[in-house]
Parts: C-alpha cells; sequence; structure tokens
C-alpha cells in the first residue's frame, strides 16, 4: 500500500431493511466524511494529520462537547474550576491538559455526576504543566483512560 496505490478496504452496507451489500472502497473514498467528523491536513490522506477541536481554557468556564483536545492555562493566583456536561455521543476522546502555569494554583474538575473510573473520584485537579487527564464518552458518561499526574480525589 503506497500513496499512489492506496489499496482497498471491504465495508458493509445495509441499503435496505435486511438487505446487506458488499462494496470495497479505496482509503481516498474512506477519507470523504463530513466537515464536522474530521479534519485533515497534510499533502495527502495517507500520512495526513487528523486534526481535532482544540479548546483553551484560562479561566472558569464549561469544557465544550466539540473539544477533543482541552489545553489549561494554570491561574496566576487564586484557583478556578471548569466543568463538563455528560457527552451527547459515544466514542469520543477527549484530553484535557494543562499546557502552562506561572503558579501551583489548582484547575479543578467535578467528576462526581458523569465521570466513571479513575478509582471512583469525585474530583480532577491540575496544577502543573504536563498534567493530563484522557477520557473516553458513552452515550451517557465520561470514562476515565488514563491520567498522568493529574489529582483524582
Amino acid at each position: 500500500m503506497s500513496a499512489s496505490d492506496p489499496g482497498k478496504v471491504s465495508r458493509w452496507t445495509e441499503p435496505g431493511t435486511g438487505v446487506r451489500q458488499f462494496r470495497e472502497l479505496t482509503l481516498g473514498n474512506m477519507a470523504k466524511q463530513e466537515a464536522s467528523a474530521v479534519a485533515i491536513t497534510g499533502g495527502s490522506v495517507l500520512g495526513a494529520t487528523l486534526a481535532g477541536n482544540v479548546q483553551e481554557i484560562s479561566e472558569a468556564g464549561a469544557i465544550s462537547l466539540d473539544a477533543n483536545h482541552v489545553k489549561i492555562t494554570g491561574p496566576g493566583s487564586s484557583t478556578y474550576a471548569v466543568t463538563l456536561a455528560a457527552p451527547s455521543r459515544g466514542g469520543q476522546i477527549l484530553v484535557i491538559e494543562m499546557v502552562s502555569t506561572t503558579e501551583s494554583n489548582a484547575v479543578t474538575l467535578d467528576i462526581s455526576s458523569n465521570v466513571v473510573g479513575g478509582t471512583a473520584s469525585s474530583s480532577a485537579s491540575w496544577d502543573a504543566a504536563g498534567e493530563a487527564l484522557v477520557l473516553i464518552s458513552t452515550s451517557t458518561e465520561w470514562i476515565v483512560l488514563a491520567e498522568q499526574d493529574v489529582t483524582l480525589s
């Protein structure tokens, strides 16, 4: 498989109730999705970078359900909290990362109502650059996949 010979991928479609149709698709055809579903940057589909929706937060507020990567800047003084609503669709991966801070003041997220996993915690707290929390959604809640130095309590 190469850029000039992308190969073929098989998939099933269901054109009518109870009827299945087998089709072969090239990778180029697979990449033609709705713009809201995937963004492709780079010169070609093979080797392209899939870019998600990035949200930058530097004060109290809500995390967008459309975001895939949330970049938190820590407060210079005091603390602030962010909120995360229950997901509206399953299968979304969300990375919440503190990218910079001038002090070690915390940014907190209440995860008691719609986040599971992570040792059944009720809050997540970031206070240093590089700390991250990775979540995946079901249709009704977020599941903690991984955490890097985030304080879960």
